[in-house]
């Protein structure tokens, strides 16, 4: 679960837009932009969004994400167990809500959580860690359980990781090898008897799975970044509708058409561009057959 912008817009505006000033050049003007929270599913070959709720103007994304996470909970209550985010749900109040439903939670622990990330911190320096050797990365890992917060009711989880990812770049020629190393913490209500360690790594790093594989794919094939209608309504109703139009079309790709079919295709998007060709003909088809008795086969 995540918080994103949609169509950002230096002229057009509703009274449901937010403001931003932006500079361009030596100007600042005045961005109107929308900004929702998606619900996307992780864990799975195929790239499936199930709903979005947009937050209203001088509104936390957390509170818009609790109506969101309120709908998806009734909705899909079968499909997942979890709900994971980035620091910005590492608060009592989310943690709570969703406990209170029989979901667990699994977010990006930062500063924003001192006295957590210090005790934290404390125990793990007199820890040797644990490592793992993963597709081109050193993941050196701590973990402990029973770790309290005031403010939320059960015991934390809490996992840190250093991870070194071995690069080669080809730069002027050459191939360069290079290491790329990052530090991760994670705050997790489910314990290890129900989640391993190395599947809450995953989990973890699975968030981005919503930036990658929906937004970016959707922006850049999918006319996400194209408001179609500037209205609150009409943009929920886009976004849910190319939601479904974007899951039919994998689930077709990749549970109908068989390996030597997406060999031909290669990709999602010409399979997508097939089908308008044939729709497109289809409708030409009905229109001349409007004027025609013997319309072509």
């Amino acid at each position: 679960m995540t918080g994103t912008n949609f169509f950002p817009s230096k002229h057009r505006c509703c009274k449901q837009c937010q403001k931003r000033k932006i500079k361009i050049g030596d100007d600042e003007v005045i961005e109107y932009y929308h900004r929702g929270v998606v619900c996307h599913l992780i864990g799975f070959d195929l790239a499936i969004p199930l709903d979005v709720e947009l937050i209203k103007p001088g509104e936390g994304e957390v509170i818009a994400a609790k109506r969101l996470a309120e709908r998806v909970f009734g909705n899909y209550s079968r499909f997942f167990d979890a709900v994971v985010g980035d620091a910005l749900y590492m608060e009592g109040p989310f943690f709570n809500f969703c406990l209170e439903r029989n979901k667990h939670i699994i977010a990006v622990l930062k500063g924003n959580n001192k006295s957590l990330l210090d005790d934290a911190k404390g125990l793990f320096s007199d820890i040797e860690p644990e490592i793992w050797n993963r597709d081109k990365c050193t993941i050196c890992h701590w973990y402990a359980e029973g770790f309290k917060n005031d403010s939320i009711d059960v015991p934390l989880r809490i996992l840190h990781t250093e991870e070194t990812h071995h690069k080669r770049q080809r730069i002027a020629g050459e191939w360069i090898e290079k290491d790329q190393e990052q530090s991760w913490w994670w705050a997790t209500t489910i314990p290890k008897k129900q989640l391993s360690t190395l599947h809450l790594w995953q989990a973890g790093h699975q968030r981005w799975d919503i930036e990658n594989c929906n937004f970016n794919t959707l922006g850049r094939d999918w006319a996400l970044n194209h408001c179609f209608r500037h209205d609150p309504t009409a943009i929920v109703n886009f976004v849910l509708t190319l939601f479904i139009a974007f899951v039919l079309v994998q689930s077709f790709y990749y549970r109908n058409l068989k390996q030597s079919m997406r060999d031909l295709f290669r990709t999602l998007i010409s399979i997508t561009e097939e089908l308008y060709v044939s729709l497109s003909y289809l409708q030409s088809r009905n229109a001349y057959a409007m004027y025609a008795p013997n319309p072509p086969p």
